[in-house]
């Protein structure tokens, strides 16, 4: 990750913009099993129930749907690394890379970026959040919880020790919370889920009482329903997912009080052999169904109309959308998805070699003029129209350069000149340079008060 820029942004026309985003990844949710367009089978031919989750269809009907999501590879590493990455054959490694997750680009833009994952925590993942908290085991009945920080954003460091207190704090009423209930039973499993809900709904309610000027992506990895698929039959992985419809609505009105686009999706979907029988998604067999590939992608954002988009797209489309949510052009290194057009308009980020004057045309009428300005955004651009992006350097010796861009979706405009470029690109083999000396702290219960004092050593 490289150090966040300075950059001026421009409403060419005004746009509304969301202040950060909550992804809710229901781990191993297959929409054939929560979309009412769909079906689902088991291998053998019979039908399996559906969700009957009245919160859920709500979400459904009242914002923007995509009907056909697949994901290309059906497990959880890899799903999740599609999701960040846009690219169709990531795994891990692919995550690791600088510049090659929505992460990576959000904190371009200063933004922070949470996790609260039960599952999807491998660590290159982890390693591109400023605070995570992670279930070691992956383990409905003894979970390991333990927090991760990774402070990528000097100016945000005290919000970042705040928010590792709150996740802290919210460890200590899990296992207690669970122990309330029989290990195996539906309200255990409800309440694992349940927990990671409400703990991302009190981060987001410190970010806004303490910090609402920063922006902020969280990640929330809910990973019952998978477990459930696994070893509850196809009636207990129903159950499961019908436990988190109370607790979703209560993020997705938070998300809408709060202006943060709200995301709910899957890493993957979940096949049966028959009814009655345990569910499966990697192999063979299990891989090749709709109910394994095909995942929900539901989107509210002040930006975004409800719809029912009804083309057929993949989990690679995923992270490019969502940056173009938030209005934050930026290229995923690897990415061969491309953003669904959810908007009438744009943006463009002008990289520029040094202080000067930006200038924006649409044919001959000036649009904008950033003087002394280093890179830039220009936001609300129509989309289908020609603009050409020119640069006048503050040093009279400097080299004055014109770029013609036909604008189809945001860009980033490079304007530094070739020579300027370094002849060896080595940015996809950095691991994330952090501001002010690494920081990877893994602690458990008793951990915090190292992080506290490391963070403001």
């Amino acid at each position: 990750m490289q150090p966040a820029t300075a950059y001026s942004v421009v409403e060419v026309n005004p746009v509304d913009t969301p202040h950060g985003a909550v992804i809710l990844i229901v781990d191993g949710l297959g929409s054939s099993y929560a979309y009412p367009e769909f079906t689902p089978y088991a291998l053998d031919g019979s039908v399996i129930g559906k969700v009957n989750a009245s919160n859920m269809s709500l979400l459904f009907n009242e914002n923007c749907r995509v009907l056909d999501v697949r994901a290309p590879q059906t497990y959880t590493e890899a799903g999740h690394s599609v999701l960040v990455t846009g690219y169709s054959k990531a795994l891990s490694d692919s995550v690791q890379l600088s510049g090659t997750t929505i992460y990576d680009v959000a904190h371009e833009y200063d933004y922070l970026t949470f996790g609260i994952m039960q599952k999807g925590d491998f660590w290159s993942l982890c390693d591109k959040q400023d605070v995570i908290v992670h279930d070691a085991s992956n383990s409905v009945n003894e979970p390991e919880m333990v927090i991760e920080t990774n402070i990528a954003v000097a100016d945000a460091k005290s919000a970042s020790i705040d928010v590792a207190a709150l996740m802290q704090e919210n460890i200590l009423s899990l296992q207690p919370e669970l122990e309330k209930y029989d290990e195996g039973s539906q309200q255990r499993y409800d309440s694992y889920d349940n927990w990671a809900i409400e703990s991302g709904i009190d981060v987001m309610d410190l970010m806004e009482s303490e910090y609402p000027d920063q922006p902020y992506i969280l990640t929330i990895n809910v990973g019952a329903v998978d477990t459930a698929g696994h070893y509850k039959k196809d009636s207990g992985y129903i159950a499961t997912i019908e436990g988190i419809d109370a607790a979703c609505m209560s993020l997705y009105e938070k998300c809408t009080e709060n202006n943060i686009a709200f995301i709910f999706t899957a890493d993957h979907g979940m096949a049966f052999a028959g009814t009655d029988a345990r569910g499966g998604h990697q192999s063979d067999k299990y891989a090749r169904t709709d109910e394994a590939q095909r995942v929900p992608f539901v989107i509210s954002a002040v930006n975004v109309a409800p719809s029912l988009i009804k083309e057929e797209y993949g989990q690679e489309d995923i992270a490019p959308t969502i940056l173009e949510i938030l209005d934050l052009p930026g290229e995923l290194r690897l990415s061969d998805g491309e953003a669904i057009r959810l908007k009438e308009h744009a943006n463009i980020r002008v990289i520029t070699p040094d202080e000067g004057t930006v200038i924006l045309k649409n044919e001959d009428s000036v649009l904008a003029e950033l003087d002394h300005t280093g890179d830039c955004i220009f936001r609300g651009l129509e989309i289908g129209d020609d603009y050409t992006i020119s640069f006048i350097p503050a040093d009279n010796n400097g080299q004055s350069l014109e770029k013609d861009v036909s604008l189809i979706k945001s860009e980033t405009i490079d304007l530094v000149p070739a020579a300027d470029v370094p002849e060896t690109d080595i940015s996809l083999q950095n691991p994330r340079h952090l501001i002010g000396g690494a920081l990877i702290g893994i602690v458990n219960i008793t951990g915090l008060a190292i992080i506290r004092r490391i963070l403001k050593e």
